[in-house]
């Protein structure tokens, strides 16, 4: 069913209940609108947003409506990435004609419609769509939210922990997502018939070999799934939905993992995507994939150390909750409540939430999904732009949106778009430590330490500092600082720790005969790379050293073997696992590391069996030793 009305009754005519991005169902196709159009004379660059209600975003109030084209009851916003996109003169060269034809609810099957009547004649589209048709909004409903209208319960069956039979709407949906996803049918050949849609459409308005770029970008997660405090807490409405479902971790694992196929269908598809035979007048089409998850790490439901009043008001969750938002001071409010041992968020005292709720009857913009049964089986729940916009971004969400969009089509050298002035190229600073200093590492062992250990922490976390090998002559300090948020590529990670600091530093000369390295600093502008040895070691012209002694004891043989250049970081197992083939007695072994005169940096004695020098000697070698002599009796 429809929606034609002014914006303001559109605000006042409840909107659904809808995280997963399903609204009112858009207005029907109009064969009166969808004649080509000529672009306004002098606009430098014609463009469009097209999508769902991640595109469109969602308005809950007069003043963020994206009021010059939502006649429709699309809820659009000036919040979204797209009308934000339109406000920043950075990347289009003016002046600019933007087609605002997103809508809350779209299905894929309705993008056809919104190029041809609301698109003008673009020669750049973004879009975001395919959460419907996944089942989102049904899933988000059913699992997290269960609405209710007061003077019409329904209900959606037990929550997805207590669900051991399945016969809950929020599996039940759960289950419909995976077939849907899974099946080569289904979502692939879906969205690969709306990016046909596109670009017949682009080929109908575009003329002969101008080009037109098409971007999709894909969905975020929702939730940190790894965390246990929201396994207590609940985001439903305290007294407008049916139940209390707890935000659990695995329900929460599994509506990431949702999200995520379809952001991984979307990229393949794409990645393998070939324009329809039927559009020959696009030799110059590109169509491209934005994944934007990454963005919001930090920034979701369920992050670490975030309280229950967090997950709706923390400045840095960039997702809309179930937040009440009082129409008289623009504020949003609500207060934390222990229901029947489970957190919810209620409403205040004196605002009345329950005010122009009812029920309207309207088609489910994805006639598929599992929704509680009356004598409509498409009955629904609507609500205000506020109930309307959980599990969408807010504005610094949208801004975090906007911003990479239009740095990806900076990269990516689209003709329409203003190139950005290259930045002036970093200063780049080479130190090496050098080897006086008798302080170094062996090659391998640092460079293991690099790049199976420093660099996926680093490519995770940002700029660190972490000690390895510590109480060997290999203890080292490796570090990375830098500005905040700044985080490393594990190519650049490796290129300049292990390549500039450890490879090109002292190389090995026949001063240098086992190719030590001293560290050193690798400084990139405002980063700086370091690898800093720590203990004090023989010089490194001296190579590896090695004296091993054996006396004779009648029933025994007592040995000492010392080392330089081997054995260093591992505390002597090495050696101790080639000396079990040689009889070593139980509870003889000792290994420390020291200085000494005669070149050594560690010492270890031991007892064998007798007649055992000979394969002590072999044992020792086969440790890292320069040799297998070994001097004494026995």
């Amino acid at each position: 069913m429809g929606f034609h009305r002014p914006i303001e009754a559109a605000l006042m005519v409840l909107a659904l209940v809808e995280p997963g991005l399903s609204f009112p169902q858009p207005t029907q196709p109009n064969e009166a609108s969808s004649e080509v159009k000529v672009p306004p004379r002098g606009v430098a660059v014609e463009w469009a947003v097209i999508g769902d209600s991640w595109a469109s975003g969602v308005a809950y109030n007069l003043s963020n409506v994206y009021g010059r084209t939502d006649s429709e009851a699309c809820y659009r916003t000036k919040e979204s990435w797209g009308a934000q996109m339109e406000q920043d003169k950075s990347w289009s060269r003016d002046p600019q004609a933007f087609n605002f034809a997103a809508c809350g609810g779209t299905l894929m099957d309705d993008l056809e419609r919104q190029m041809k009547e609301k698109a003008g004649n673009p020669e750049l589209v973004w879009g975001m769509f395919g959460g419907n048709n996944a089942y989102f909004g049904a899933i988000a409903r059913a699992c997290i939210y269960q609405p209710i209208d007061p003077g019409h319960p329904f209900g959606w069956g037990k929550p997805w922990d207590e669900d051991t039979g399945g016969t809950g709407l929020c599996k039940q949906n759960i289950q419909k997502a995976e077939d849907y996803l899974k099946k080569p049918d289904s979502m692939r050949k879906t969205f690969t018939n709306a990016l046909d849609d596109i670009l017949k459409v682009a080929q109908d308005k575009r003329a002969l070999n101008y080009p037109f770029d098409l971007y999709v970008s894909s969905y975020v997660r929702f939730f940190d799934d790894t965390t246990d405090d929201c396994d207590g807490w609940t985001f439903a409405h305290d007294r407008l939905s049916v139940g209390q479902p707890k935000v659990v971790k695995g329900l929460r694992k599994i509506i990431n993992d949702k999200v995520q196929l379809v952001n991984d269908i979307q990229a393949d598809v794409i990645k393998n995507y070939k324009p329809p035979a039927t559009t020959p007048k696009l030799p110059n089409v590109h169509v491209h994939n934005f994944q934007p998850d990454h963005l919001f790490d930090g920034h979701r439901f369920c992050e670490k150390s975030r309280t229950f009043e967090d997950q709706y008001y923390h400045m840095d969750l960039w997702l809309w909750n179930l937040q009440y938002y009082d129409e008289k001071t623009g504020e949003e409010v609500g207060v934390a409540i222990e229901k029947n041992g489970v957190k919810v968020m209620a409403s205040p005292a004196g605002v009345n939430v329950t005010q122009g709720f009812q029920t309207v009857l309207g088609a489910d913009t994805n006639p598929d999904a599992a929704i509680p049964q009356t004598q409509d089986p498409h009955t629904q729940q609507y609500g205000f732009g506020w109930t309307a916009r959980p599990f969408h971004p807010k504005f610094e969400g949208h801004k975090a949106l906007k911003d990479s969009f239009i740095q990806q089509m900076k990269d990516d050298k689209i003709p329409s778009v203003k190139s950005a002035p290259s930045p002036p190229k970093p200063q780049q600073k080479h130190e090496c430590n050098g080897l006086g200093n008798k302080k170094y590492v062996s090659h391998d062992i640092v460079k293991d330490s690099i790049e199976n250990h420093f660099c996926p922490d680093a490519v995770s976390k940002g700029p660190i500092e972490q000690k390895y090998n510590e109480g060997t002559p290999e203890e080292v300090i490796i570090k990375l600082t830098g500005p905040g948020g700044f985080k490393p590529s594990s190519d650049d990670c490796k290129k300049y720790l292990t390549g500039q600091i450890i490879d090109a530093c002292d190389g090995n000369d026949p001063k240098n005969p086992e190719n030590y390295k001293g560290g050193g600093k690798e400084t990139i502008g405002d980063v700086v790379y370091e690898v800093q040895p720590q203990s004090l070691r023989q010089p490194a012209d001296k190579g590896k050293q090695y004296g091993c002694d054996s006396s004779y004891k009648f029933l025994f043989n007592e040995y000492t073997v010392w080392g330089h250049g081997f054995d260093s970081a591992d505390h002597g197992d090495a050696l101790k696992g080639q000396l079990k083939g040689c009889a070593l007695l139980p509870d003889t072994w000792h290994f420390d590391y020291g200085l000494g005169d005669d070149g050594r940096e560690w010492t270890a004695k031991f007892r064998t069996g007798v007649f055992q020098k000979k394969c002590t000697g072999h044992a020792v070698k086969s440790a890292g030793a320069p040799n297998d002599s070994c001097s004494g009796s026995g």
